[in-house]
């Protein structure tokens, strides 16, 4: 983690998706700023892509993206593309709280029954703080937009569960 102005910096790419923050992490060429814009073109909003700041809000934690490049998107064979002027500016969060990481990786992952059953689902420590995180694997070769948006959506469902049954194992609200 770099550190810009008292601010942890981490590589990826921050996306606001069902009103929760969606961190896309990664190696280059993944395909995290492809995925960003086909859920740019579903509706959702970009936060910060290649960096991320990070700061701890009590058991919040809220990424932002560095003033510099703010509300620009790199995609391969097209460069730099400002995502207000293809979106308008409700494409473009300043800050939102980190709810879930998923992991991409171009490899296929092993078919082992309990990966296909439940998902490949960990958790992902930053300052201090567990997230939940999901790997999609074979990223280059699958629809990444509709898998983000269905793990955006599980979030939100196991959130509610949680807060109706008073309990609350990591699921950050």
């Amino acid at each position: 983690m770099n550190a810009a102005g008292n601010r942890p910096v981490i590589p990826g790419l921050l996306m606001a998706v069902h009103g929760r923050g969606i961190l896309l992490e990664g190696p280059s060429g993944v395909g995290k700023s492809d995925a960003a814009l086909a859920l740019l073109d579903r509706g959702h909003a970009l936060v910060a892509d290649d960096a991320v700041q990070l700061r701890r809000d009590g058991d919040r934690l809220l990424g932002a993206g560095p003033q510099q490049g703010r509300g620009l998107l790199c995609l391969r064979d097209l460069g730099l593309v400002d995502i207000t002027e293809l979106y308008g500016p409700a494409a473009l969060r300043s800050e939102t709280a980190v709810a879930l990481c998923i992991q991409l990786q171009r490899a296929p992952g092993p078919t082992e029954a309990e990966a296909t059953l439940h998902g490949r689902r960990d958790h992902r420590e930053l300052l201090g703080l567990a997230l939940p995180r999901v790997t999609l694997t074979d990223s280059e070769r699958r629809p990444l937009a509709p898998l983000i948006e269905a793990a955006a959506g599980r979030l939100v469902a196991e959130v509610a569960t949680h807060q109706r049954s008073g309990r609350n194992h990591g699921v950050p609200a």
